[in-house]
């Protein structure tokens, strides 16, 4: 049937599957084959056909013909490979894995000692002629009437063959592993068998069963059976020949003859009369009732009598059993002692002993006191002759009391069943009062009685005084006299049964509350059944105060912690408590209320009373409501129950402001230490009760709003912010006493931190309850829930002398609220500032994390309108003052994710052109004395965006926005007179380098080129950078004389680089007018004027006229700025000069100076780079410009001048021209160093040189007029010929073509001294066409 159920159910093959796939224990993979099956029953683990068949192997004799079968059958499920079955490759055998259990390990070693018996038996049956039947007596020739059976030895050999073969399956590990070749396996594993046992062939070997043996017990079987048979029908016995069994006529003779076989019956035996054990009951004395109190009395005191001789017997045997203790360790003691040891010697060595040596030993040995002994043999004697009469069985008296007594109140009980009449139950009664007048302490000692007299008193109890209304009194009052009676009379004491007596019961319990009678009071207890009693009376309202007052009275008996064995009883009032609290709610909630509190500020109420009675109200969650009775929640939640009405809800947050507050001024503790010091074991569920208000408060407010769409929300909203503050004032806010000169009282020492801190975190809950609520209902710029929030705190938290300890708990819990959506305003603002002059400094530095944390784009959004509210631009100011005025704090910019850095991320995006110059410059101001000046290195990040926001407040940045910056060019200069001036204090502290300066004189140059207003023009603009350069240039002018250099050069650098064309204007004009040094000057002139001219600044159409007007010679200085000029080489500064001196005055007497000076200038001048060669070109041409119109004049005098100066200009060309220096003694015999000018400039002065000596032959020779011929002076022709050698150079032969036209133009005979001009253009085009400021001469 296993095998059936295994197969059909699939049960084996789930089973074998859990062991090879996820490796269970059996039983795992048993249980997971039921689920797996659904199984409704499955066999145990020990009824697996696996175990099945190894225990019927085991047990099976060794000469049983089928025992080889049962082993194969073991086997093909032992050696099972169940891989192939669930797609896993051939692995091990299945086996092993049902055997991991120590137990089945046992099973295992078993059937391998099995087998090797079975081996054995049959190899020594092969050996004999007849072998025994296992477990048989005797051979079978003993056996009666049947022959032996004698087996065959070859059959014994084949199987000792088998069962070895056996034994090695069952011990080789190796066909577990799977790692094993069968066809590789010795012949004594008989692989052709074992191939089909894993193969799970299922055929019987049926060579190895004894079919003969079989054959021969069947046989024997029909034999016996047969013979069973044929005596069972045998001849019957001579009796029954006599009448015939068949004959249904004979019946009675049959009957008859059969009786008369049995012996006769004996008569009856005599009744003799009795005497009853125990008396009868009259039935007098179920009628009065002294008559059953006698009777009862009589019987009650032979079992106390009893009673006290039993444990007079056992204060005996526990008096003796002391004694015992305390004596026998005295019974032995350790005396000295002392022993004489003689030591034979037995010789070593061939030497002779001389004796045995003599050993004195000293020792403490045990030694008996008989005294002692003596004693304890009494004692034992004693006690056995107690133990002897406890022993005795009671005296027969006892026993007949004992169940005179029962039998007394059987009957008693049995006729008030019959017919219950007030006399029986009163005779009940009286029975019950005296069996307990009888309880004392020996017959609750004593077992036997004791139990007697419990089964009595349970009897008459629940017959008679359970459920009587009279006897309630009288019975509490027996329990209350007599505490160890409680657990027998408790259960009959039934209060309810007297609803007028209800109260005056319940406060009698409550008088007799001590902590020694706890469980008295809690039987007591249980036996009121309140809410019963209120629905079945309903009581008026002066009753269920009493019970209330006298509830109130036992919950306040036990304190604030009361003693855990009293918890029993305490919970049960408290259960009471709140059934009163909810019967016809609301009559009982202000006295609840008014009790609760008032109790609760002496420390007189556990609070466990506050949990009951929060959790009758429904102030908990629902979740916390199904917990324990301990249960905290700070959240803000709704109820599960509804029981207090809106208009409850308004009066109770109204009465506990109230409370409260005239509470923490009523006492000098409650002052100076705040409530906490005594309501801190309340706070968890008093923040529950708060919590529950203001949500409850909140829900009705916001119902109201969306009844009524008049009402106003900003209204409401004030409305309900100011009381929550109302509520929380007491707890949390300082408070003043008008009659103690107002002195401040703090709400809570620094030892209550913790428990106040969960009051300010409900507070703050509150407070974003309320932002949640309404901020969908208010307008962008409306007084919302965190102004009001925060306009409070910087009323009332933020005085000078405030406790830190205080202010922390204050701040952490506010700064988790929403900030993000706080919309200040003024107000809010001057609070802030107000704080920040002279309040703790952790009050400013929340205040401005929070203030960091709002959306100011949004709270500015208005400043981008056309025109602004004059509040918008106030705003404004306020940000820029608050961002500078936090910036300098390193708590704020150090926090993780610091609002502050964020808020300064957002500077471009802000709108800072309504900032005036007034505030502007107030905010510099604190910027210059409270920030270092090392600010300006922007070190650290807050460093670069404070610099950033000032800068970009200044309107010194890109105008992307459009909008016209209030004041902004004054804003801008003073931002850059604060930034040189921070930049001046360094280095004249030494605490900037070089590279520093240069790289923070360079940003705050690039800030000041950007600068473009939208609405500025050309002109204005030109004034405005020129005033902010002269802030940047004068810094050289403060600067020691290192740093004055490094810093000329540095400009110098960045006009190269940075600026080109118009813009450098401003920086020529600002560096005419700041700087001191004109060495300075004359640089960076020179450095503006080819910065102008670069090569970017094409697409301008520039020209000299914005430069003439740009450069302004300082008077006082000028003869020294023209000499410094010439001393450095500034030829485009002195050529703009000499312009502006031309343009001053056009005469021609103003021309012949000028020409006379730039002659003077020329001789004086030798440039020193090829960079600086074309600046001549200007000079060149203005000296032919002013040369022909001098000439024009035909003035002798002025004639014979501009020769000398034609003729000085041609030979310092040809000086020029030089490849090297004429200059010293070298220079002097040829051997200067080389020319540091470029070839193509001594092309252009070899050129200009013999054109000149051509058109001016003799210092008496002109030429102004074209001839037909060209007649040349040998100078003239010679020069000519070198200009035209110049051709067949290496170094000019890029400049053949240049060489060929100037040779050309020269030689023409139509070309004379007006065409001088036009040469130059001629060679400036063909040589310079990159060099832009030549373009006017072009």
């Amino acid at each position: 049937m296993e095998s059936i159920f295994e197969e059909d159910s699939q049960l084996r093959r789930v089973v074998e599957r859990e062991l090879v796939i996820n490796a269970f224990s059996p039983d795992q993979a048993l249980k997971k084959a039921q689920v797996q099956l659904k199984l409704p029953i499955v066999p145990s683990l020990q009824r697996l056909l696996i175990y099945r068949w190894a225990h019927q192997a085991l047990v099976t004799p060794s000469d049983h013909p089928l025992l080889p079968l049962i082993w194969q059958k073991f086997f093909l499920l032992y050696l099972h490979r169940p891989g192939p079955q669930y797609g896993l490759p051939v692995d091990g055998c299945i086996g092993r894995r049902f055997f991991q259990s120590p137990s089945h390990v046992n099973l295992l070693k078993d059937m391998k000692r099995r087998l090797t018996e079975v081996a054995d038996f049959h190899y020594a049956a092969s050996k004999a002629l007849r072998v025994p039947a296992e477990g048989s007596e005797g051979t079978p020739e003993g056996q009666a009437g049947t022959p032996g059976f004698l087996t065959s030895p070859e059959l014994h050999r084949e199987l000792v063959r088998l069962f070895n073969v056996y034994v090695l399956w069952l011990e080789d590990e190796n066909f577990q592993k799977g790692d094993t070749y069968i066809p590789s396996l010795p012949k004594h594993y008989d692989v052709h068998r074992l191939a089909k046992v894993m193969q799970n062939q299922q055929d019987l070997w049926m060579e190895y069963v004894n079919m003969e043996r079989i054959q021969h017990e069947f046989q024997e079987t029909v034999a016996l059976w047969t013979q069973a048979k044929l005596e069972s029908h045998a001849a019957p016995c001579s009796s029954s020949a006599q009448l015939d069994f068949t004959d249904p006529l004979l019946a009675k003779a049959r009957v008859l003859s059969n009786l008369e076989k049995h012996e006769a019956p004996h008569p009856p035996l005599l009744l003799h009369p009795v005497r009853p054990p125990v008396p009868l009951i009259p039935s007098a004395a179920l009628l009065t009732q002294k008559d059953s109190t006698q009777l009862m009395c009589t019987d009650l005191n032979l079992l106390q009598q009893q009673a006290r001789s039993a444990t007079l017997r056992e204060s005996q045997q526990v008096a003796l059993d002391g004694e015992l203790l305390e004596t026998m360790p005295k019974q032995y003691v350790n005396r000295e002692d002392q022993a004489t040891l003689h030591l034979e010697c037995r010789g070593s060595s061939g030497k002779k002993c001389q004796g045995a040596a003599v050993v004195t030993v000293q020792f403490e040995g045990m030694n008996k006191n008989e005294a002692v002994s003596q004693q304890i043999h009494v004692l034992q004697k004693e006690v056995r002759q107690l133990q002897a009469e406890a022993a005795q069985p009671p005296a027969l008296n006892v026993v007949e009391a004992a169940v005179h007594a029962e039998n007394l109140i059987t009957a008693l009980v049995n006729t008030y069943k019959l017919q219950p009449t007030p006399g029986v139950q009163k005779l009940g009664i009286s029975l019950f009062f005296t069996v307990v007048d009888h309880v004392s302490d020996e017959t609750q000692r004593h077992p036997p009685t004791r139990q007697f007299f419990t089964s009595c008193i349970e009897i008459l109890g629940q017959v008679f005084v359970s459920g009587t209304k009279s006897e309630c009194r009288k019975l509490l009052q027996t329990i209350l006299k007599n505490r160890r009676l409680c657990s027998l009379l408790a259960p009959f004491f039934t209060p309810n049964a007297a609803p007028a007596e209800f109260i005056q019961l319940y406060e009698r319990v409550v008088t007799c509350l001590r902590e020694d009678n706890s469980d008295v009071i809690f039987m007591l207890l249980t036996k009121f059944d309140i809410q019963q009693w209120l629905n079945s009376t309903k009581p008026p309202l002066s009753d269920r105060t009493r019970l209330l007052e006298s509830i109130h009275l036992a919950l306040t008996a036990w304190g604030l912690e009361p003693e855990e064995d009293i918890l029993m009883p305490f919970n049960l009032f408290c259960k009471h408590w709140t059934h009163l609290l909810l019967y016809q709610f609301p009559d009982q909630y202000s006295d609840v209320l008014r009790l609760l509190v008032q109790s609760s500020a002496e420390q007189l109420l556990s609070p466990e009373c506050w949990k009951a009675t929060l959790r009758a109200l429904g102030c908990y969650a629902p979740s916390s409501q199904q917990g324990a009775a301990s249960v905290e929640s700070s959240g803000l939640h709704s109820a599960s129950r509804v029981l207090l009405s809106d208009k409850q809800v308004m009066e109770t947050v109204q009465w506990l402001s109230d409370f409260f507050y005239k509470l923490r001024l009523s006492k000098l503790d409650f002052k100076s230490f705040g409530l906490f010091s005594k309501w801190s074991p309340y706070m968890a569920d008093v923040k529950t009760f708060l919590g529950y208000l203001v949500k409850r408060l909140t829900d009705l407010e916001i119902a109201s709003l969306s009844q009524d769409p008049t009402a106003s929300s900003k209204e409401v909203l004030r409305s309900l912010h100011a009381q929550i503050i109302q509520l929380f004032k007491p707890w949390i806010l300082v408070l003043e006493d008008a009659e103690s000169s107002h002195q401040r009282h703090y709400p809570w020492l620094e030892s209550d931190t913790a428990v106040a801190s969960s009051i300010v975190q409900l507070f703050s809950d509150c407070v974003g309850s309320l932002h949640t609520s309404f901020k969908d209902r208010l307008l962008p710029g409306d007084e919302g829930a965190l102004r009001l929030h925060l306009l409070h705190y910087c009323e009332t938290c933020t005085a000078p002398k405030m406790p830190e300890f205080i202010l922390y708990a204050f701040h952490s819990a506010y700064q988790r609220l929403e900030w993000k959506d706080l919309h200040p305003d003024q107000r809010l603002m001057e609070a802030f500032f107000k704080v920040e002059r002279g309040s703790p400094k952790s009050c400013f530095l929340f205040l401005g994390s929070v203030l960091c944390r709002v959306n100011w784009v949004s709270v500015l959004s208005d400043a981008w309108n056309p025109s602004p509210l004059p509040e918008t631009q106030s705003m404004a100011v306020c940000l820029l003052f608050m961002m500078v005025l936090l910036a300098k704090e390193a708590q704020l910019v150090d926090e993780p994710d610091s609002p502050l850095l964020s808020l300064l991320g957002q500077t471009s995006s802000l709108s800072w052109h309504l900032v005036d110059l007034v505030s502007y410059q107030s905010v510099l101001g604190y910027f210059s004395s409270h920030y270092p000046p090392s600010v300006v290195l922007a070190n650290d990040c807050s460093s670069e965006l404070i610099v950033k926001l000032l800068k970009v407040s200044a309107g010194l940045s890109a105008h992307a926005d459009g909008r016209k910056h209030v004041d902004i060019v004054p804003k801008c200069q003073a931002f850059t007179h604060q930034m040189v001036q921070f930049l001046s204090a360094l280095e004249q502290t030494g605490k900037i380098t070089f590279p520093a300066l240069e790289r923070e004189i360079s940003k705050l140059l690039d800030d000041i080129i950007i600068f473009n207003p939208p609405d500025m023009d050309s002109q204005t603009r030109h004034m405005a950078l020129s005033s902010f350069f002269v802030e940047v240039l004068m810094m050289m002018n403060n600067a020691a004389v290192p740093t004055a250099e490094f810093l000329a050069v540095s400009i110098r650098t960045w006009i190269g680089q940075r600026v080109h064309g118009l813009i450098v204007l401003p920086l020529l004009t600002a560096a005419c007018q700041s700087l001191a040094s004109v060495r300075h000057m004359a640089e960076i002139t020179e450095a503006c004027i080819m910065a102008y001219f670069k090569e970017s600044s094409l697409d301008q159409n520039l020209g000299w006229g914005p430069v003439l007007v740009s450069l302004q010679v300082p008077q006082l200085t000028a003869r020294d700025f023209l000499e410094e000029c010439l001393a450095l080489g500034s030829c485009l500064t002195l050529y703009v000069y000499l312009l502006q001196c031309l343009n001053s005055e056009q005469t021609v007497k103003n021309d012949m100076k000028m020409l006379l000076v730039v002659s003077g200038w020329l001789e004086q001048v030798y440039p020193s780079s090829a960079q600086e060669e074309a600046k001549l070109f200007l000079w060149w041409h203005q000296i032919l410009q002013l040369s022909l119109i001098q000439l024009e004049q035909n003035d002798s005098v002025l004639t014979e001048s501009v020769i000398r100066i034609l003729l000085m200009l041609q030979s310092r060309q040809s000086l020029m021209a030089e490849e090297r220096l004429s200059s010293g003694i070298l220079g002097a015999i040829g051997l200067g160093r080389r020319s540091p000018l470029s070839n193509r400039f001594r092309v252009a002065a070899r050129s200009m040189a013999a054109f000149l000596l051509v058109q001016v032959p003799a210092e008496d020779q002109i030429r102004l007029k074209p001839s037909s011929e060209l007649h040349l002076a040998p100078k003239a022709q010679q020069v000519l010929t070198a200009l035209e050698s110049m051709t067949l150079s290496k170094q000019y032969v890029e400049y053949q073509d240049q060489i060929l036209h100037a040779l050309q133009f020269i030689r023409h005979p139509g070309h004379c001294l007006q065409n001088g001009k036009s040469f130059l253009a001629l060679l400036v085009n063909r040589l310079y066409p990159e060099v832009h400021y030549l373009d006017n001469i072009r």
